[in-house]
């Protein structure tokens, strides 16, 4: 999904940076003193995990590619704001050390990995959180990581798609091979957002407790609860 230089237009640079910056300085902004410095200790591990699994791409026709994002349990685990931030720093350091996506389609990368894969499944993580009970907790977690992959693609192949002609492929072939591919891949993305957030609760039922940012804690994993 990573977006390299020269597939963007000028004014869809500018105009996602704009967004993406703008974002982020929320975020900071957010979790200013907001944040328990117990967390960090996870915010790094799974940054550094989901940075290793983003590595891993395969090229799809339309011009771009497709892998697992990780923002979903970003998102989940360390709250909207400080995943947005980790998710950010991955794809900086992604774009600067590795190239992998572009720097001038850094603004565009944020907005549709760091902004919507995250804020997504954690929307619908907190919906489907109200109606009590693992099962429903499980089903919104789910429902959140494909979407946020889906969305995120989506939205990447509407920039791409409206960057003719500097990008070859419109619209009508740009998102549907991104919402097309990224929909197996946003299958794969709710099982392993399933298993890695309720591999940490179980491995550390505490952990969630530690985020304010998490307005309703997911309930008992083998009769612990997160109070």
């Amino acid at each position: 999904m990573h977006i390299p230089d020269g597939f963007l237009s000028l004014p869809i640079i500018a105009f996602t940076y704009v967004l993406a910056i703008s974002f982020l300085a929320i975020s900071f902004r957010k979790v200013k003193g907001n944040v328990d410095e117990r967390l960090i200790p996870l915010m790094a591990l799974l940054t550094a995990l989901f940075f290793a699994v983003q590595m891993i791409n395969y090229p799809i026709i339309g011009g771009t590619t497709a892998h697992l994002l990780g923002a979903p349990a970003l998102g989940i685990l360390l709250g909207p704001w400080l995943g947005s931030i980790s998710m950010t720093i991955i794809l900086v350091l992604q774009c600067f050390l590795f190239a992998d996506g572009g720097v001038t389609a850094l603004g565009a990368n944020m907005l549709n990995m760091a902004i919507i894969g995250v804020m997504v499944p954690y929307a619908f993580y907190s919906f489907f959180s109200k109606k009590g009970g693992k099962k429903a907790i499980g089903i919104g977690i789910f429902i959140g990581a494909f979407l946020g992959d889906v969305l995120g693609a989506v939205a990447a192949g509407l920039e791409l798609g409206l960057s003719a002609p500097v990008f070859q492929y419109g619209v009508s072939i740009a998102v549907p091979a991104m919402g097309i591919h990224h929909s197996v891949i946003g299958l794969a993305e709710g099982f392993v957002t399933l298993a890695v957030v309720y591999s940490t609760i179980k491995i550390r039922p505490s952990i969630l407790s530690l985020n304010r940012g998490l307005s309703v804690m997911i309930p008992s994993t083998d009769g612990v609860r997160n109070e």
